[in-house]
């Protein structure tokens, strides 16, 4: 519960839903939320994982689906860093090699 409050908010709340409902039967699935959590922040930040985690956990609240994990995986894919700034151009000898030009 305490690692919960200091990933993300809407996950505390799950968490205690969770456990208000059936406490030994949803500790290990709480235990692989934190892990999977944890996880993704050290991966993409903490900025940039917590618009995933609230995704992830919008979702298996919602479906309540059986793989948190693979919830992440599909918030990852959804909701990407702009790159706006951004142009991959061609060298010119050989079209298959790339540079990124800032703009």
């Amino acid at each position: 519960m305490s690692q919960s409050r200091f990933i993300h908010p809407d996950l505390n709340e799950l968490f205690v839903e969770l456990f208000n409902a059936d406490l030994f039967g949803h500790l290990r699935r709480c235990q692989g939320f934190v892990r999977s959590c944890t996880k993704e922040i050290n991966t993409a930040g903490h900025e940039v994982a917590r618009g995933r985690i609230a995704a992830a956990i919008r979702r298996y609240s919602k479906f309540r689906a059986p793989y948190f994990q693979a919830l992440l995986a599909q918030a990852r894919k959804q909701i990407k860093a702009p790159d706006s700034d951004r142009q991959i151009v061609r060298r010119p000898g050989n079209p298959m090699l790339r540079y990124v030009e800032r703009c």
